[in-house]
């Protein structure tokens, strides 16, 4: 069967490497035998190196709901658990996205969860604290904790803190501060003071557990989606 001209569009006879109306030359490439690495299908509109925020948040809010509410169950900070908090956020985000990580987006997201979870951990340590208080009646039992912590804290710092004879300036505002750590205002700067530093800590943490999630999962393949 005779082919047709690309330009022209007149009959060809086979074997004819020119058109014989209009001169053109009948070229053609065997696509099926070219040999080189084939690129992976990208999805359509999505930069490897940006950051997907909608599917970032979403991960880290996935991650951040245990682990915010197993900080406030077990007290205090569980480093190895906010860390491991950090690394499944990226490992999660990377599932969910056709973006790229590295240490410096796994310090972000990281960061992200730990502001989550603190937020969630201060929120159900404070429900906590209420419902004890006025729901259980152990108020009391509370604050007789809290003044001997304090008195002990008061009596370390006295100690360490008469070293000669001291101006009258300085043993009044001793007994100043002395008097504010056992009052009630002091019980609540306590408590404030301590939630604070559980945030940090947790943000802290859940940053580096996603550093170091960005470092090692970048260099590993991602299985690509197509549409």
């Amino acid at each position: 069967m005779d082919s047709l001209c690309h330009r022209c569009g007149n009959s060809l006879h086979e074997g004819e490497g020119f058109c014989s109306h209009c001169g053109a030359p009948q070229l053609l490439v065997d696509t099926s035998e070219v040999s080189g690495p084939q690129q992976p299908p990208q999805r359509l509109g999505v930069d490897p190196g940006r950051v997907q925020w909608r599917t970032a948040i979403t991960s880290a809010l996935l991650v951040s709901v245990p682990v915010g509410l197993l900080s406030a169950l077990l007290g205090g900070v569980r480093t190895l658990l906010v860390i491991a908090g950090g690394f499944a956020a990226i490992a999660l985000y990377r599932r969910r996205s056709e973006a790229a990580t590295d240490g410096r987006i796994g310090w972000r997201l990281g960061a992200l969860v730990g502001v989550a979870s603190a937020f969630l951990a201060t929120a159900t340590y404070s429900v906590q604290l209420i419902v004890a208080r006025y729901l259980l009646h152990e108020g009391p039992t509370m604050d007789r904790e809290f003044q001997a912590a304090a008195q002990m804290g008061v009596d370390y710092w006295a100690k360490n803190s008469q070293q000669g004879p001291q101006p009258p300036e300085v043993a009044h505002a001793l007994q100043t501060v002395t008097s504010f750590m056992l009052s009630p205002d002091g019980h609540a700067a306590g408590q404030l003071a301590a939630a604070v530093l559980m945030s940090t800590g947790m943000i802290l943490f859940a940053a580096t557990g996603g550093a170091i999630a960005g470092r090692i999962l970048s260099a590993r393949p991602k299985p690509q989606q197509t549409l």
